[in-house]
Parts: C-alpha cells; sequence; structure tokens
C-alpha cells in the first residue's frame, strides 16, 4: 500500500494529512506530485501531517527535503506535523528534525506559520 494524501486549508495554510507508507514507486510519486503541485500553484504555507505513515524510506525523505529547500527559495514555509515512531527515528538519524521545522501538536504547528 502507498500512501493516500488529504488536503484541507486551515486559514492560510495547506495541511496535507498522508496515511500509509512513503516509500519508493507510487507512494512517493503520489507525495512527489501533492508537494510540487502546491508549489506551482503559488501555496507559500505547508503543514505536512505524518501521524498517519507507518513508513518513510530514503526517497519520501528525499522529496520532503526537496520540497522544503523549493518553498524556503520562494519565501515559503514547509513544517512536519507528528512524525511517530519508525519515521520520527528516521527524521532524527538524518537529523532532519532539527533542520525542518517539527510539532506534534497541530494548533501550535498552524501558529508558527504567523
Amino acid at each position: 500500500m502507498g500512501v493516500q494524501i488529504s488536503s484541507r486549508k486551515v486559514g492560510e495554510v495547506i495541511v496535507l494529512d498522508l496515511q500509509g507508507r512513503a516509500t519508493m514507486g507510487a507512494g512517493n510519486d503520489a507525495l512527489s506530485n501533492a508537494l510540487r503541485k502546491l508549489a506551482e500553484a503559488g501555496t507559500d504555507k505547508v503543514l505536512v501531517n505524518l501521524a498517519g505513515v507507518s513508513q518513510m524510506d530514503s526517497s519520501g525523505i528525499s522529496t520532503i527535503v526537496r520540497s522544503f529547500v523549493t518553498l524556503e527559495r520562494r519565501g515559503g514555509k514547509l513544517k512536519l506535523l507528528k512524525p511517530g515512531g519508525h519515521v520520527r527515528e528516521v527524521l532524527e538519524l538524518t537529523r532532519l528534525i532539527h533542520s525542518i521545522p517539527t510539532f506534534d501538536d497541530e494548533s501550535t504547528a498552524l501558529a508558527s506559520f504567523g
């Protein structure tokens, strides 16, 4: 099973709620396409909710990093919400949890966009 993505708008922030596995193949392709479309549409505030993600490999990490950099260059922000279990371990191991703003509470994450 790949990743299922739903999006919702909270104020000026687009929240992507992910469920499943963000791993090489269809799951990562869907995530990459969703993030690319947001960037192309001029979206500058994106919160990626990882609470429902059970697994993420290097391709999923790469997609998030690439989108983070793309949005930063355009003056936008990408932040992460509620990574848990294996996903949190991967983010900590790669030190991305310290590079990409990461939150455990949605209201705090939303407020951080200002």
